[in-house]
């Protein structure tokens, strides 16, 4: 038993329903398509999601921490979802803000924390002005916050590491000069801290409307947009992390880790990140507490920063030895895919004909596994969706991959062996065409390939420079895992029909 029971309470998602099966109970799920068997007692825990399950108990605040770890786990592999309690949560907090010759924007990101949502009697706002040489100084001077003037320009991470120095609050807020916040930014961020194992929550990443193209990509293709759906990060090996444009965390945390690292320039809050995952603490992104960000709208300089991005990623993963990149394996998958790049490679019709022709055979072939393994009867529609969505997937994940990295190393392979080219060109398409059938961006189609091509050509050439520089090619490492991950509770891949158990 524990001693202090983590706020909120866990859900089941959406499209996942229990089941009384011959041979046990049983989680259905429908996105992904997949079943897993549990013992009576996990299956207790289970009912009591359906309507919300809290870990506080009517008596005391005690908390069985087998039933924590049960939800852990299947928080993690997409069976629950967790929320936070609505009981208010109001902690002093220290709001800090870097700031390098931003006369433009400093005053609107003031205005906007100046009118939070939040008691001015529980919040601080410390701006450290990292030796501008423009009238910033003088405009903030303006605002009821508190201004610390460096005599010398020593980057964002220094000034922010300087800000909570300075800062009395329990919890740090960071947010960047060329942002503004909603006035709910802290009310909807902080609830998450109910969870004591929480060290840091990381919020909503918006850019501003615009009419021009760039404007238009930016608006679905931010880098440091982290999408619409909440995600927790923990574990040494784990590649999440939020962006400290709109960045909250517990200042003994930031302080025990050492903060930002001042000698990074980019990549300092991805570094930081991976440093307290790899302490053992836990993260989350959440679609809440907004800011919106003022991105660089002139084609090249947008496009610079990608590359600047790109240089940190060699920098990060000859630091953090014990991460490698991850592609989720699954053979039918890669059978297919090498069937299908093999005929449009070599213009075959019958192999390409033969991997429709498995395309169709392989829900039968899982259905009938499916319901011999769990003794269920579920339509056959839904294996010829689940399968598709699989291949399709795995065709995107490794077609984004190769266009992130290697587009470059394509190109030139079309020039030099044309028969490469068709499936060189449907494989560096297909992500672009996926990103543009979800994200519905304001462009037409080869606007918007044009520019997610140059995107990744600019990343990739920082990716390979920064190796250069760093004398380190690690981070081309692959490796190869089911999609639920090595030696996971569940193993298979996301829309595996097999068994699955877990034991509570």
């Amino acid at each position: 038993m524990g001693t202090q029971a983590p706020g909120g309470r866990f859900r089941l998602k959406d499209g996942t329903r229990l089941i009384s099966g011959d041979n046990g109970p049983l989680v259905l799920q429908s996105t992904p398509l997949r079943a897993i068997r549990f013992n009576p007692a996990a299956m207790g825990v289970l009912e009591q999601c359906q309507t919300g399950f809290s870990l506080k108990y009517a008596a005391g605040n005690s908390y069985d921490e087998g039933a924590l770890a049960l939800c852990d786990t299947l928080y993690t592999a997409g069976v629950l979802d967790w929320e936070p309690p609505d009981e208010r949560y109001e902690p002093f907090v220290s709001i800090v803000v870097p700031v390098y010759n931003r006369t433009n924007e400093i005053g609107a990101c003031l205005a906007s924390l100046l009118k939070l949502n939040y008691p001015a009697s529980r919040r601080e706002i410390i701006v450290v002005d990292d030796a501008s040489r423009d009238q910033t100084v003088s405009v903030i001077e303006n605002y009821d916050v508190r201004v610390i003037v460096q005599p010398k320009n020593m980057g964002q991470s220094a000034a922010r590491n300087i800000g909570v120095q300075a800062a009395k609050g329990e919890i740090i807020a960071f947010m960047d000069s060329d942002c503004t916040a909603d006035p709910d930014w802290l009310r909807e961020l902080l609830p998450y801290f109910h969870d004591p194992r929480l060290a840091l929550v990381g919020g909503f990443v918006d850019t501003p409307k615009g009419n021009s193209q760039p404007d238009r990509y930016e608006a679905v293709q931010s880098p440091l947009n982290m999408g619409g759906k909440r995600v927790m990060g923990k574990g040494g090996n784990s590649v999440f992390y939020v962006p400290t444009c709109n960045m909250v965390l517990r200042k003994e945390t930031y302080i025990r880790a050492g903060g930002l690292d001042e000698r990074l320039r980019v990549g300092e809050d991805v570094d930081f990140c991976w440093k307290l995952m790899a302490l053992g603490h836990r993260l989350m992104y959440t679609p809440e507490g907004r800011v919106t960000h003022k991105h660089r709208n002139r084609l090249f300089e947008n496009f610079r920063r990608r590359f600047d991005y790109g240089t940190s990623e060699a920098v990060l993963y000859d630091r953090y030895r014990q991460i490698i990149k991850r592609f989720p394996w699954h053979w039918e998958g890669f059978l297919l895919l090498i069937l299908w790049v093999t005929g449009l490679t070599l213009r075959s019709v019958p192999l390409l004909v033969g991997g429709m022709f498995y395309l169709m055979v392989e829900p039968f072939y899982n259905r009938m596994r499916f319901n011999r393994h769990f003794g269920l009867t579920v339509p056959l529609r839904k294996f010829f969706s689940a399968t598709g969505k699989s291949h399709l997937t795995l065709a995107c994940q490794f077609g984004h991959h190769l266009t992130r990295y290697y587009l470059m190393p394509a190109m030139a392979i079309a020039i030099f062996v044309p028969q490469l080219t068709l499936p060189l060109l449907v494989l560096t398409i297909l992500p672009a065409a996926m990103l543009f059938f979800q994200k519905k961006p304001n462009l037409w189609f080869p606007v918007f390939l044009f520019f997610f091509w140059l995107d990744q050509l600019f990343y990739q050439s920082g990716v390979f420079w920064g190796c250069l520089k760093q004398r380190s090619f690690r981070l081309y490492r692959v490796s190869f895992a089911p999609a639920g991950g090595p030696r996971s509770k569940f193993p298979g891949r996301a829309s595996s029909l097999g068994p699955r158990k877990a034991a509570f």
